[in-house]
């Protein structure tokens, strides 16, 4: 089968020579076809994302095509009597322009009217805009943190969140387009297509300052920032200049658009090893924290300094509580905590959030993993009126508030951080102290995320096999503590091993389990669904640090026994 369509890609006309040429030199190579041409590039929690290369399991030109004619086809069907309109957006990436101008010509040439910005923005931006020109659909080109020699394409809906009810409907069409009935059309000079730019910006700022808490707070701080070679440069430094932060320092090394993002292993603001020129800038500059937010601006990274002038990496979970805190505490100071205030965090986020809120008499839901469903329940409180957004939020370094936004917003939080640093300097304290102050109130809780790398064929069975070892064999303790439920996503039932009992879930089905402990600590178990990894979530709680530290190592050291185990069993 893969070897069929890599011919028929090899006689295609529709395939450039460019791409040709590349398919040519592995035609020997049947690992490599297989591996190109095994599948057509999926959608997962982030959209289609892959390698950058020649082949239908590939980020191309021809890839980007299809799919775009498939949301076309998609659109022109379900509004066949109105104006149909689209936004695109792109980042620092390889072929991320030639990608973006590429979707904008196939929209084009399907009578759709298309609004592109004329160089690279953050993908918060993007959600913006869709809902401002009240567009049916947004493609933001990003492959987010992920290496190099990867790029992406994130769909919209018509609510300025990734797509989560016509995703079916999408991947339908599109699976239906054949390379002859891809249309297209000269990108330059089309009056389909309308370039957008700073006009946009100004509006989008705008909004974002008016999320301010604390506009008068005394922005003395020192503020180190690193764009880690991506789109937040420009529109973070404006949002905080605007705002009256003075001492906004950048990471020069980092400042400009590098597709290969040469200064950094991972342009991941996840990882440590991101924030290494960032802490030297800091060190020298006296700087008192340092953010980083990754190449399509929709995560961001927070270092603080200790009060030894040391500087410690906060995980998502932690900063999110901060925020969390920081947001609701500060609405409740004002007397402007609504009745019907909300909170949306996943199911693999800490539970010490939901303590916060209730802490201030709040609702908190949970959704399933990816901003997509945050944004979903979004609207459904926004359409219901039973609800009033406050506060989203997941441990991968996503937060948003506000609702002209409906995905991770990298903008806002930098704002929010930077206030929240500034406001609690202010009463002499640093976010440390204040995140102790969480954890004596609410209890020690220690997270960690282990993804297992797989690659190619053999990487996605291995998955597959893992899951279905732990879905058929649950385990009902692990290194000593019991287990008395499982969540398995995949199947929409919670399991009480205690009694035997089974409930139904409320939720889109999703191949992910969660273990849960008898004090609400738990495990879980994901499959990215852009990357070829095996995600393994914990979240442990305890009376201080020192206890939950023990009981986290305990865990996964048995839950990593487990999986060796399948892997050399299967």
């Amino acid at each position: 089968m893969y070897r069929e369509k890599y011919e028929a890609w090899i006689e295609s006309p529709y395939v450039d020579d460019v791409l040709k040429k590349e398919l040519k030199k592995i035609e020997k190579d049947d690992v490599e076809i297989e591996d190109r041409f095994y599948k057509d590039l999926e959608f997962g929690t982030g959209g289609m994302r892959g390698k950058i290369g020649a082949g239908s399991n590939r980020m191309n030109t021809v890839t980007v095509a299809k799919a775009t004619q498939g949301i076309a086809d998609y659109l022109n069907e379900k509004y066949c009597d109105e104006l149909i309109t689209a936004a695109i957006a792109y980042d620092s990436r390889n072929m991320s322009k030639e990608f973006a101008s590429k979707a904008a010509s196939v929209f084009a040439a399907n009578n759709i009217k298309v609004y592109l910005f004329e160089s690279l923005r953050p993908t918060p931006e993007l959600s913006f805009t869709v809902r401002h020109f009240k567009c049916k659909v947004g493609l933001m080109i990003t492959a987010s943190h992920n290496p190099p020699e990867y790029n992406g394409y994130k769909v919209y809906d018509c609510y300025g969140g990734q797509v989560v009810a016509d995703a079916d409907a999408i991947i339908s069409k599109i699976n239906k387009v054949n390379l002859k009935d891809i249309k297209s059309s000269l990108p330059d000079g089309n009056d389909k297509i309308h370039i957008i730019g700073d006009d946009v910006d100004v509006i989008y700022v705008d909004r974002v300052k008016e999320l301010s808490l604390n506009s008068e707070v005394d922005k003395d701080i020192n503020i180190i920032y690193t764009p880690l070679h991506g789109t937040g440069n420009r529109i973070v430094r404006k949002t905080l200049d605007e705002l009256g932060y003075k001492n906004v320092f950048v990471v020069k090394e980092q400042e400009f658009p590098d597709p290969l993002f040469s200064t950094v292993k991972s342009p991941n603001p996840e990882e440590i090893s991101s924030f290494e020129m960032a802490i030297k800038y800091a060190e020298k500059l006296n700087g008192e924290i340092i953010i980083g937010t990754d190449p399509d601006c929709d995560r961001v990274g927070l270092v603080v300094k200790d009060h030894n002038g040391q500087f410690v990496p906060l995980n998502g979970n932690q900063t999110g509580a901060l925020l969390l805190n920081y947001v609701l505490s500060s609405l409740n100071q004002q007397g402007r905590l609504p009745e019907n205030g909300a909170v949306i965090k996943t199911v693999v986020t800490s539970e010490i959030g939901k303590d916060i809120a209730h802490k201030y008499k709040t609702a908190i839901f949970d959704t399933l993993t990816g901003f997509k469903y945050i944004a979903e329940l979004m609207q459904k409180f926004e359409d219901s009126g039973k609800y009033s957004f406050l506060f989203g939020y997941e441990e991968s370094y996503g937060y948003l508030t506000g609702t002209f936004v409906r995905d991770k917003d990298a903008v806002i939080a930098s704002m929010l951080i930077c206030e929240m640093s500034a406001y609690y300097k202010q009463k002499g304290k640093i976010l440390l102290d204040v995140l102790n102050d969480i954890y004596s109130e609410h209890g020690y809780y220690m997270e960690e995320t282990v993804s297992l790398s797989f690659s190619g064929v053999i990487g996605h069975r291995k998955i597959k096999s893992i899951m279905e070892s732990f879905r058929e064999n649950k385990p009902n303790t692990i290194a000593g503590e019991k287990i008395p439920y499982v969540y398995d996503y995949k199947l929409s039932t919670v399991l009480n091993l205690t009694d035997g009992k089974t409930e139904k879930l409320n939720y889109p089905k999703s191949n992910v389990l969660k273990f849960l402990f008898e004090d609400y600590s738990w495990i879980v178990l994901r499959p990215s669904g852009t990357e070829p990894k095996l995600k393994v979530y914990f979240s442990i709680k305890g009376e201080n640090k020192y206890e939950s530290k023990e009981k986290l190592e305990r865990v996964k050291k048995e839950i990593m026994n487990l999986i060796s185990r399948v892997q050399i069993n299967g």
